[in-house]
């Protein structure tokens, strides 16, 4: 089981290429079609999705554990933050690099 930075960046990872993040669905394959965040054919994922795919099949609770710390960041349910209109990559980007530094200095102290 990966810890929840180990997850984070792992979910940046993911978000490092254009075109890897959506909107309404967990995870989309390369045309854009609705399919199972751990398909094969998944290519891009919404907040949750790219949790549950970072933190793997085994980890079931992972996304669960992120939700109280996302929605402290954002002020929000994260998939209403990743669903909201003008929402882009980028924004999704910068929230998961806040949420590596946060986890990174509760590490270190």
């Amino acid at each position: 089981m990966f810890s929840e930075l180990e997850i984070v960046e792992r979910c940046l990872l993911m978000f490092s290429k254009p075109g890897r993040w959506t909107q309404k669905t967990l995870a989309r394959d390369r045309n854009g079609k609705p399919v199972s965040v751990f398909s094969r054919e998944a290519r891009c994922f919404d907040i949750e999705g790219c949790i549950r795919r970072a933190a793997g099949e085994e980890d079931r609770g992972a996304y669960a554990r992120f939700v109280p710390i996302i929605k402290a960041q954002v002020g929000k349910q994260p998939f209403d933050w990743n669903d909201q209109r003008g929402r882009v990559q980028r924004d999704v980007v910068r929230m998961f690099e806040d949420l590596a530094d946060e986890l990174r200095f509760k590490e270190a102290s």
